[in-house]
């Protein structure tokens, strides 16, 4: 797997990273927060659709005018025309059902309307039965618009050179 690719399989990731459990150090904080279920709920959602190569779920997840951005000159995708050619794309780099998560560091905090995550861990799977591994930063902004959280912005970056 070359570098865009890794970079575009990132955001595979992006719901499930976020959707664990907060560190220690902020967890205790945000137990006090109803809201934080809510987030992780929608998380887990935006991964499983993903996971899934589910398109209608996965912008499902995102506000009108949501954007992801890579580590990589150009790589930004604004509003859903952008995002839908975006995942058709990152849909190809990995198996269907086959991506898996594992992250050692996550903070965030909530708001009453707005959030804020990152984490950083790597990413495990498989194109075409071929396993495939890399690390992974990330960062979310959640908002939350009548009543119901969405993820407003979305940023993962991987190593930019060594790693194949």
């Amino acid at each position: 797997m070359n570098r865009r690719e890794a970079i575009i399989a990132g955001v595979a990731v992006a719901a499930a990273s976020v959707a664990v459990a907060p560190s220690a150090a902020a967890e205790s904080a945000q137990e006090a927060n109803p809201e934080l279920e809510q987030v992780r709920a929608l998380l887990r959602a935006h991964d499983d659709a993903f996971t899934n190569h589910d398109m209608e779920g996965v912008l499902a997840s995102y506000t009108e005018k949501a954007a992801i951005m890579g580590s990589g000159p150009g790589e930004i995708w604004s509003g859903p025309d952008e995002m839908k050619a975006a995942y058709e794309h990152f849909f190809e780099i990995f198996d269907k059902g086959e991506q898996k998560f594992e992250y050692q560091f996550r903070i965030g905090k909530l708001a009453s309307d707005m959030g804020w995550m990152m984490t950083a861990g790597n990413v495990n799977g498989k194109k075409e039965g071929k396993e495939f591994s890399f690390p992974l930063n990330l960062s979310l902004t959640v908002q939350k618009n009548e009543g119901k959280w969405l993820i407003a912005a979305m940023h993962f970056s991987t190593l930019t050179g060594g790693a194949s």
